[in-house]
């Protein structure tokens, strides 16, 4: 087992180095119960005020998950569990990072479209067709832009990688993304964003990984330089 260094750490700092180094080496595997308080904390030895406190900290981020009546598990240890700490994080993103996060999903994304071209289900497939139905069927741009996220995040899904979903569900479609989305968007529906939705649909269903590339990267540009526009200018702030 890995030893832990103590100089300058507090006891929950200790604690939770012993505890993720347990983790490591599947002393305590994913989905398992922890011990007994007491136990745990003479296991450790640390207090078990030290122990709480670690405990509480490796709640939020996802690595630890205490059930009333039950104790504390381990959770799957996937990057659902473990990323989702950004998701609390995200809110109060500033729109001095809202660049940052445009040209991140510029980077992202359009391989996740790729993936989705190779990797989806026809259940997949239906679901992101069904979004596509919906928001062509919408002319109130509120509604639309409730529903441009959960079809974007439809697709990122649907490219099996769960790195990206996690990231993309906290981060790039997550709450604070979509509120400073709505600061700067028009009270239009471009008709090149539904065209390029429709695209980008056929593209997955068809299988044609290099569309779905070229009308992603085309189609997330253009937020990027939405984005930028209304920061330049001061807008949302």
């Amino acid at each position: 087992m890995r030893k832990v260094g103590t100089s300058g750490l507090s006891a929950a700092d200790t604690a939770m180095g012993l505890i993720r180094e347990r983790i490591a080496d599947n002393e305590f595997p994913p989905n398992s119960r922890l011990p007994r308080e007491t136990e745990l904390a003479a296991s450790l030895g640390v207090s078990r005020n030290a122990l709480r406190e670690a405990i509480r900290a490796l709640g939020l981020v996802g690595v630890l998950e205490s059930k009333h009546g039950s104790g504390t598990f381990v959770t799957s240890l996937e990057p659902r569990d473990l990323l989702r700490g950004l998701d609390y994080s995200n809110g109060l993103l500033s729109f001095d990072s809202a660049i940052a996060l445009a040209e991140f999903r510029r980077v992202t994304e359009p391989a996740a479209c790729a993936m989705a071209c190779e990797r989806s289900t026809p259940q997949q497939r239906t679901g992101i067709r069904d979004l596509l139905d919906a928001m062509q069927q919408v002319n109130d741009p509120t509604e639309y832009a409730r529903l441009d996220p959960q079809f974007h995040q439809a697709i990122v899904e649907a490219s099996g990688n769960s790195v990206l979903i996690a990231v993309s569900s906290a981060l790039t479609h997550g709450s604070g993304w979509i509120k400073m989305w709505h600061a700067v968007t028009s009270d239009v529906i471009p008709e090149r964003t539904r065209q390029e939705h429709r695209y980008l649909v056929t593209a997955i269903e068809t299988g044609d990984r290099e569309l779905a590339l070229a009308i992603a990267n085309a189609h997330i540009a253009k937020t990027q330089s939405v984005i930028t526009r209304a920061f330049t200018a001061g807008e949302g702030r």
